[in-house]
């Protein structure tokens, strides 16, 4: 099997390479909007041009080693995606694509790790509860609400939401979310939108997988310059080493589920499990062997490694961490009820 990119994808790779030198932060967020990256990432029925695990994992995978921290897994691709398969928020979908609407994903409940219904609940259509940690939810203009039950589809503006703010630790601003009887429109169980939550676990495993390689280049280029013994660390074949057979079981891992993203559900899960757990865990093991080998210089907050770390570990926790999802695959059980 040939997994090297085609014409197109490379011609997307340099494209964002460029707008990834050129711009950060809000300016990123239009830069890409204005050269219809956004488009890569969804379907022709979802308002994009592209949409396949490739180009997925490609974009991710990019934004991971720069470092960028914008809400595109949760507004574009999980968002937009959800909508479109809904069907009948046709304008909506299109603003979003098109980068000028955002949408925010609400999951997390406080006191829960990963299970759904804890904090809120539904009665006669209207919300009650609090969701946490939820990335561009202070600025979202819609927001989809996991429940016990399925997903909703809740307008930002309507009665009962309050958000509360903050700094998260991927570089993205987040909010806390309180709903009180706040109406909204139920789409599906989470299971009905598989297909695309899938894509969601990509996205988010290949920015860690990019923010896991960047992290491994400048360790080893550090390992250059740091003595030990009057050698330079590099020349310990076993230091040296010491991360790649994680850094290409996580790439494989990657690859694996965008060549099957659009899989049947049995074999999809299978893989978005893997791929979750994989990745998730050589996050975490990396990014303490990262500080571990960089010495007391790794544990400054002004040097790069930092935000790397930060990054990885926010990747890991979202859509349900490594544990979660390697208990459910070693129980047989679906990605999602």
């Amino acid at each position: 099997m040939d997994f090297s990119p085609s014409d197109e994808h490379r011609m997307l790779r340099d494209s964002l390479r460029r707008l990834l030198g050129r711009h950060e932060g809000a300016a990123l967020w239009d830069a890409l909007a204005e050269a219809g990256a956004m488009g890569a990432l969804l379907e022709q029925d979802a308002g994009g041009f592209d949409g396949s695990g490739a180009a997925i994992a490609l974009t991710f995978d990019e934004l991971g080693r720069a470092g960028a921290s914008l809400p595109l897994i949760d507004s574009v691709l999980i968002g937009g995606g959800v909508l479109a398969q809904a069907g009948g928020h046709d304008d909506l979908v299109e603003a979003v694509a098109a980068g000028r609407a955002r949408m925010a994903f609400a999951d997390a409940e406080p006191g829960s790790r990963c299970d759904r219904g804890v904090s809120i609940t539904v009665s006669e259509d209207r919300l009650t509860g609090r969701k946490t940690m939820v990335t561009c939810g202070e600025d979202a203009d819609a927001i989809l609400v996991s429940t016990a039950d399925g997903l909703w589809l809740v307008d930002a503006g309507a009665s009962g939401v309050t958000r509360h703010g903050y700094g998260m630790l991927d570089g993205n601003r987040g909010a806390d979310l309180d709903f009180d009887a706040t109406p909204g429109t139920r789409l599906g169980t989470l299971a009905d939108f598989g297909f695309v939550l899938a894509r969601g676990v990509l996205a988010h495993s290949a920015k860690a997988l990019g923010g896991i390689e960047a992290a491994q280049e400048l360790t080893l280029d550090y390992l250059k310059t740091r003595k030990q013994f009057g050698r330079a660390l590099f020349e310990f074949q076993a230091l040296a080493h010491r991360m790649a057979v994680e850094v290409e079981q996580a790439r494989s891992a990657v690859v694996n589920l965008a060549a099957h993203v659009d899989a049947e559900p049995p074999l999809r899960d299978r893989h978005v499990q893997a791929c979750k757990a994989m990745v998730g865990g050589t996050a975490r093991l990396l990014a303490e062997e990262s500080v571990q080998l960089h010495g007391g210089i790794g544990m400054t907050q002004a040097y790069a490694l930092a935000g790397m770390v930060r990054r990885r570990l926010a990747a890991d926790a979202a859509m349900g961490d490594a544990d979660y999802h390697l208990e459910r695959f070693s129980r047989g059980e679906p990605a999602w009820d």
